[in-house]
C-alpha cells in the first residue's frame, strides 16, 4: 500500500498490549498519515471484536474507497474474535486490499499470537508494554524534547512519582510545566515542585479507582493522604484554593459519582453502546470509560445502587453531627471495599 507521506504505510497493523495511551497516539498517526479530514467521514470505519462479524469487516475493508486513495479500516478488541471470524480476516491478511490500511488493537494477542508471522509478512505487529522504570522517565525526557524543551532525569523522576505512571496524567503535567516556564529552554526540579500541590489531587481519583477495585489498604492509604490534605479543588487543572476548606463533602460527593458512572456505563454497554459513544455521554476521557467498562464487570447493578445509598448515608451523619468525619470516612470506605 502507497502512503500519502515518504513513510512507509503497511496494509495491515497488530498493536496491541497494556499501553493504551501509546497504541491510541499510533492509531492516530496512521489514520491521519493515511485520510485527509475530509476523507474520513466516507473512508473510515470502526469496528469490535465483541459485536461484529469478520465477514462484515471483511466486506468494508475489500470495498473500494469513496473520493480517496485510500481506506482506513479500525477493529478494537481484536483479540474477543472466535476462531471462524478470525480465520475469515486470516484470509483476508494474506492477501489484503492495496487501497485499505487496516489496523487491529487489543490488550493481547489473544488468538493471533500464532499467526504473528504471517501479519509480518504484509504488515506489522506491535506490542505497547507498560512503560516502567527508566522506560517510563525516558518517555518522559523525550514528550518534553518534542514540545521543544528538555526537562532533567531528577525533574523526570519526581513528575513520575507525584503523577504515578499514567501517559495521559504525565503528559498533561508536562504540557502544564512547558507553558508556565516560559522561555526557559531546561526543566529543572525547581520548576517541578510547583505543581506537586495541584497533583495531589489526583489522590482524590486513585481513591474511587482503589475502592473500584475494591483493595482496601490502597484505598485507606489513600484516603489518609487525600484528609490530611484538606484542601481539594472540583478538577485537576484546578490550582489549590489557598483557604483550606473541609474536604470530606466533596470527597463523598466524588465517590458516590464514581458509583454513578460505574452504573451508567454498565447500563450503556447492556444496550450495546461503543467506547465513543460513552465518552460522549460521560464527557470523558477513553482511557477512563475504559477504566470504568473494567470496573463495571466486576459489580452488579444492586451492589452499585447499595454503594450509592451508603455514600448518600454517610453524607447524612456528617452533616448531622452523628460522630467525627475522618472515622466516618474511614468506615465508608471499608463498607465499599467489602468483599461482594
Amino acid at each position: 500500500m502507497k502512503a500519502k507521506t515518504t513513510k512507509e504505510t503497511y496494509p495491515i497493523y497488530f498493536l496491541y498490549g497494556p499501553e493504551e495511551y501509546l497504541i491510541e497516539e499510533e492509531v492516530r498517526r496512521l489514520l491521519n498519515r493515511t485520510l485527509s479530514p475530509k476523507e474520513k467521514g466516507f473512508n473510515f470505519h470502526l469496528f469490535r471484536g465483541e459485536g461484529h462479524s469478520g465477514q462484515e469487516i471483511v466486506q468494508t475493508a475489500q470495498t473500494l474507497p469513496m473520493f480517496s486513495q485510500h481506506r482506513f479500516v479500525l477493529i478494537r478488541g481484536a483479540d474477543q474474535f472466535d476462531g471462524e471470524d478470525v480465520e475469515l480476516l486470516l484470509s483476508y491478511i494474506r492477501n489484503p486490499s492495496p487501497a485499505t490500511c487496516l489496523v487491529m488493537c487489543a490488550q493481547t494477542q489473544g488468538p493471533w499470537k500464532k499467526y504473528q508471522r504471517e501479519i509480518e509478512r504484509v504488515g506489522k505487529v506491535v506490542e505497547y508494554p507498560r512503560l516502567k522504570g527508566t522506560g517510563l522517565v525516558s518517555w518522559v525526557r523525550k514528550r518534553m524534547e518534542e514540545k521543544g524543551k528538555s526537562i532533567s532525569e531528577e525533574a523526570a523522576n519526581y513528575l513520575i512519582e507525584v503523577l504515578g505512571d499514567h501517559l495521559q496524567d504525565l503528559d498533561n503535567g508536562l504540557e502544564k510545566i512547558f507553558l508556565s516556564s516560559g522561555d526557559k529552554r531546561k526543566i529543572e526540579l525547581s520548576d517541578v515542585e510547583g505543581i506537586t500541590s495541584a497533583a495531589k489531587v489526583s489522590t482524590v481519583y486513585d481513591l474511587t479507582d482503589a475502592i473500584g477495585q475494591q483493595n482496601l489498604e490502597k484505598a485507606l492509604s489513600i484516603l489518609e493522604k487525600t484528609l490530611e490534605l484538606r484542601s481539594i479543588p472540583f478538577k485537576r487543572e484546578e490550582p489549590l484554593p489557598k483557604r483550606k476548606d473541609d474536604p470530606v463533602p466533596l470527597l463523598v460527593g466524588i465517590m458516590s459519582r464514581h458509583y454513578w458512572n460505574i452504573w451508567r456505563v454498565k447500563e450503556m454497554a447492556s444496550q450495546q453502546k461503543d467506547l465513543e459513544e460513552m465518552v460522549g455521554a460521560l464527557g470523558m476521557k477513553a482511557w477512563n470509560v475504559r477504566k470504568l467498562m473494567e470496573q463495571a464487570k466486576s459489580f452488579s447493578i444492586a451492589y452499585l445502587q447499595e454503594g450509592i445509598w451508603k455514600c448518600y448515608k454517610t453524607d447524612l451523619a456528617i452533616k448531622t453531627g452523628r460522630g467525627p468525619k475522618n472515622l466516618l470516612m474511614e468506615k465508608l470506605v471499608i463498607e465499599l471495599c467489602r468483599p461482594r
